[in-house]
């Protein structure tokens, strides 16, 4: 009787674990991963949600073959994963990757052996139907990923700080010759400042009686994020939700300001999506920007139009979908979204018509140049088993490691030329990460995270030729920090990358196949932007930082105290140094030039630059106490060192912190005048002195 009773207690726990472990086994299935297509250049790869063996990557288990079922030679490797397969060695053609079931790690009764078509294609070609636009769309609805994009946040020294012909400040720009644009631009005497959906012009030509010129006002929902200048065109650039077209959308709105008091507009052109960034160079501006169609809607509705919307008043007044010929799919890339670039031919009064491509393969960071355009995107470790609830909260609270892809295009007006795409270890810090010098791209990255004891971080320069080939690299520099800021000066290279000190080292990169760290300073905090002020000096704005003491952890860590100015005498490469520094306020204070570099004022005749401050002090315990709000002007030569010329500051008037409305934006000069820019005043001040001159409300 107790062995009845017993063998019943035990197969009742066996039909309890059972269906467990049955689930188990059925929730084996594979899933993949992988790009439609891939250039001839490059590596094709497939990711899939189980573990392969790799005594099992053979031609039995795992090959090619052409998309009639013939199998063709190919180089095929597992990578460190387990999980990704890299075919190598494929001429253009359609093919198929076939895996045996015996080659995954993993057993189980639906584990089938998989079959991937894919393309191996020579250049790009554009969509050649609806149905093949949905397919691409539908596949990613079966591999559904939800990614976080970092920001990065959003160049070569060729950028020199030389006046314009009447003598007024210029946009600190990346690369000479290549326009940026900014929240102020200056032309003529007069300023034209940017304020959410008007543009302030100001007539500064008589400094001491400032003038309301005219204001232009834009649409009640178009917030202005840019405005550029070319000849006699202002340019305005803004995001504004499109209730006609039921999306968002990024529209350059083009006046013609021959006459400053009385602007005429010419046109509007805009593409669906969001702003990355623009530029101007050549005649042409070029919009660049991404947009994320609804394509989940394919559950509901097959008929659901998933190409780009786009706009030209000089067209006519509707928003049109992107045309079929000028939608591409970029090769390795899954991720559902559009890089939107919009071409408009600014001479002879931007009159012609706007050229829009959308290439599905999304993007958030761009380096260009007079000749090319590069576009990348980080991407991120394969996670396609784990659920996107899951994969989102990871990624908030434990950001996964990237690496980087770069996308190519050689540029010539409206024309745009795709080149080709490649891979590098790691993530890109933002433009000044990049440079083209001499048709070689050179390119900063930080691999891995600081924060994961388990992995060390490691920094890279990599250096790729005009087809985005490999040509040298400098790796796994500053082993445990990651990088703050980088600079490209011609044959020379330098990033700061930061944990405890700030390293700045110094790359020889004059031969592009073999770069090399010639020389490195260790000091106190850390710059997070570097400006060249000659050949041989170079500025580095950033934080001061000091080690505590945690005794819950019982380790050391380290906080930012007061902003720091530093002069860098790099004239002998190997032993760089710290030749003169400032301390800019205590601890909390801030200026935008820290992560915003078209805050930087620059004045050649005086030797000046400055910035906006918003300046605190230490108070009680982690207590910070508000000072004042302005700006500062320094004195900066190889000579003299660093020295502060004009301290415009607005003091604290028993005030908890600074007015958003009063805090200066822009600081810029007209001839012998500074002014400073908020959002509700502009001053001007005398440039010798900085005597106040006069200030005009603008409401």
């Amino acid at each position: 009787m107790m062995k009845s009773k017993w063998f019943a207690i035990m197969l009742i726990i066996v039909l309890a674990i059972v269906p467990g472990i049955f689930t188990l086994i059925v929730n084996t299935d594979v899933t993949a991963k992988a790009a439609s297509a891939s250039m001839a250049t490059q590596n094709w790869q497939a990711s899939f949600s189980v573990a392969l063996k790799k005594n099992k990557i053979t031609e039995e288990y795992v090959y090619i073959t052409t998309e009639k079922g013939s199998k063709v030679p190919a180089t095929i490797e597992l990578l460190e994963d387990q999980k990704t397969i890299v075919v190598k060695k494929l001429a253009p053609g359609n093919y198929q990757l076939h895996v045996k079931k015996e080659a995954f790690a993993q057993g189980g009764l639906n584990v089938a052996s998989q079959t991937i078509p894919f393309t191996i294609i020579e250049t790009l070609t554009a969509v050649k139907s609806e149905k093949e636009l949905q397919q691409y769309f539908k596949k990613l609805l079966t591999t559904q990923r939800v990614e976080i994009r970092e920001e990065e946040s959003l160049q070569s020294t060729a950028s020199e700080d030389k006046a314009t012909a009447n003598n007024e400040s210029t946009t600190n720009n990346q690369v000479e010759g290549v326009e940026e644009g900014d929240i102020v631009v200056v032309k003529d005497g007069f300023i034209y400042t940017a304020k959410d959906q008007s543009i302030t012009v100001v007539n500064a030509k008589d400094p001491k009686n400032l003038k309301m010129a005219t204001s232009i006002k834009l649409k009640h929902s178009q917030y202005i994020s840019k405005l550029a200048l070319y000849d006699n065109l202002l340019i305005a650039i803004g995001d504004q939700y499109i209730e006609k077209a039921g999306t968002a959308m990024v529209t350059a709105s083009i006046y013609d300001i021959s006459n400053p008091s009385n602007p005429k507009h010419v046109r509007d052109v805009g593409q669906e999506g969001f702003l990355q960034d623009i530029r101007i160079t050549n005649d042409t501006l070029y919009l660049i920007g991404n947009m994320y169609p609804n394509y989940w809607m394919l559950q509901e509705d097959n008929k659901t139009d998933l190409k780009p919307k786009t706009f030209d008043s000089m067209a006519g007044t509707e928003y049109q979908s992107l045309p079929l010929e000028k939608i591409s799919i970029l090769p390795n890339t899954m991720d559902g979204t559009y890089s939107l670039i919009t071409a408009v031919d600014l001479k002879n009064g931007a009159k012609t018509t706007a050229n829009t491509k959308g290439y599905l393969g999304g993007s958030s960071g761009l380096y260009m140049s007079e000749k090319a355009l590069y576009l990348t995107t980080p991407m991120y470790e394969s996670s396609i088993d784990v659920s996107s609830e899951k994969r989102v909260m990871d990624m908030i609270w434990l950001p996964r490691s990237a690496d980087t892809q770069i996308f190519k295009w050689n540029v010539d007006g409206t024309t745009l030329n795709f080149v080709g795409s490649t891979e590098v270890k790691g993530t890109v810090l933002n433009q000044y990460s990049m440079d083209e010098y001499k048709g070689n791209f050179r390119i900063f990255t930080t691999e891995g995270n600081t924060w994961n004891e388990k992995s060390t971080s490691y920094n890279h320069l990599f250096i790729l030729d005009e087809h985005l080939k490999p040509l040298g690299a400098v790796k796994d520099m500053a082993p445990g920090e990651k990088i703050y800021s980088a600079r490209f000066m011609g044959e020379k290279a330098y990033v700061v990358t930061f944990k405890q000190v700030d390293p700045l080292f110094v790359i020889d990169v004059a031969n592009p196949k073999k770069p090399a760290v010639l020389g490195e300073l260790k000091i106190p905090g850390f710059s997070n932007y570097l400006h060249p002020l000659d050949d041989t000096h170079l500025i580095g704005i950033g934080y001061d930082t000091e080690q505590r003491y945690d005794s819950y952890t019982k380790r050391n860590f380290t906080v930012t105290t007061n902003m720091k100015m530093s002069l860098f005498d790099v004239s002998d490469f190997r032993n760089p140094k710290e030749q003169s520094t400032v301390k800019i306020g205590g601890k909390g204070s801030s200026s935008e030039v820290q992560y915003n570099p078209k805050a930087l004022f620059r004045n050649k005749e005086y030797n000046y630059f400055g910035f906006p401050v918003v300046l605190y002090e230490a108070g009680k315990g982690d207590e910070v106490v508000y000072q004042g709000q302005g700006a500062q002007i320094y004195e900066i030569t190889a000579e003299k060192g660093i020295v502060l010329k004009g301290n415009i500051i607005n003091r604290n008037n028993n005030e908890s912190y600074e007015n958003g409305e009063q805090v200066v934006q822009r600081v810029v000069y007209i001839d012998n005048t500074l002014y400073t820019i908020a959002r509700n005043e502009i001053k001007s001040y005398q440039l010798n002195d900085f005597k106040p001159l006069d200030t005009l409300t603008i409401k």
